[in-house]
């Protein structure tokens, strides 16, 4: 059937309070119930604040929740491609079938991304290693939590968001532009966001890097995994992630030297304020979509 809502572009637009509303009832049950089995008093604000306040990223509180907005996203969506595109769920390309290399490639492309990065910085004397904390067994925990968070937020802006777009464009830069605007606001809460002008540059980049194989492929499974892995990497090398500490699970220690502008160096921000990131992130972009173009000749 053909979609309820026409231009792709207001299927989009609409789609995302539909999405916060559903995804926040789901979480508000999911908070409910974690305060509930943790025995907290519901009438004592202060024993909830407790609770939430310290949470980390290898916190089984944060892994519960991170579910629960899984959930929810799968819900909203549900309602959205079932009475507004008119499609089924699996049409935002969901399909795992022979996608096992697009998988491993993803992680290997992003381990390698952020390794070269850390590489770079270390060269020019933009970082300083301080030490090696070593392997920590909450890394199981927060790796589940990650992979699930970027899972989410690709069914969101990818499966959905860019899907939709492209359905009223035959320009994948175009779509991509409007799905990464999004996905950079989505984001543009987070601390440090506006140190500089790099980052959310850089979070714009990043939804072109991350969606330009799903404009040829119409798959997640790839910067799911890509997506994963930029996250996992920068914490194990010992970046922030978008402005936030990742003191739980880092494997290498290391500080800003302050040899070089916090535009090189990704000052607060981490490595996604960096310019180096957002060259590469361009560069990379260019790669893929060069490879994919490649392949549908």
């Amino acid at each position: 059937m053909e979609p309820r809502i026409k231009n792709g572009f207001l299927r989009a637009i609409i789609f995302m309070p539909i999405w916060l509303i559903i995804m926040g009832l789901v979480q508000s049950v999911g908070v409910i119930l974690i305060m509930v089995s943790s025995g907290v008093d519901m009438a004592n604000p202060d024993s909830a604040e407790a609770l939430f306040s310290e949470m980390s990223f290898d916190s089984p509180v944060m892994l519960i929740l991170t579910a629960f907005s899984l959930l929810g996203s799968f819900a909203a969506l549900w309602v959205a491609t079932k009475f507004i595109d008119r499609k089924p769920l699996m049409s935002i390309g969901l399909s795992v079938k022979d996608k096992a290399n697009e998988m491993l490639i993803g992680l290997g492309f992003a381990l390698a991304f952020i390794g070269g990065l850390f590489l770079v910085l270390w060269l020019i004397g933009a970082i300083n290693i301080t030490g090696y904390v070593g392997f920590k067994p909450g890394v199981f925990i927060v790796s589940m939590m990650l992979f699930m968070a970027a899972f989410d937020e690709e069914l969101i802006f990818r499966g959905y968001i860019l899907n939709n777009m492209m359905d009223s464009t035959n320009n994948r830069w175009i779509a991509l532009a409007g799905s990464s605007l999004l996905f950079a606001l989505l984001h543009s809460g987070n601390p440090s966001v506006w140190s500089t002008w790099v980052p959310m540059t850089e979070l714009f980049a990043a939804g072109f890097i991350l969606g330009i194989s799903y404009t040829f492929t119409k798959n997640l499974w790839f910067p799911t995994f890509f997506h994963f892995g930029w996250n996992f990497f920068q914490g194990l090398f010992g970046f922030e992630i978008s402005g936030i500490n990742v003191d739980s699970w880092k494997m290498i220690s290391h500080e800003n030297t302050g040899n070089v502008p916090d535009i090189v160096s990704g000052g607060a921000f981490g490595i996604e304020g960096s310019v180096i990131t957002l060259s590469c992130t361009i560069i990379c972009t260019y790669l893929i979509f060069k490879y994919y173009n490649e392949l549908d000749k």
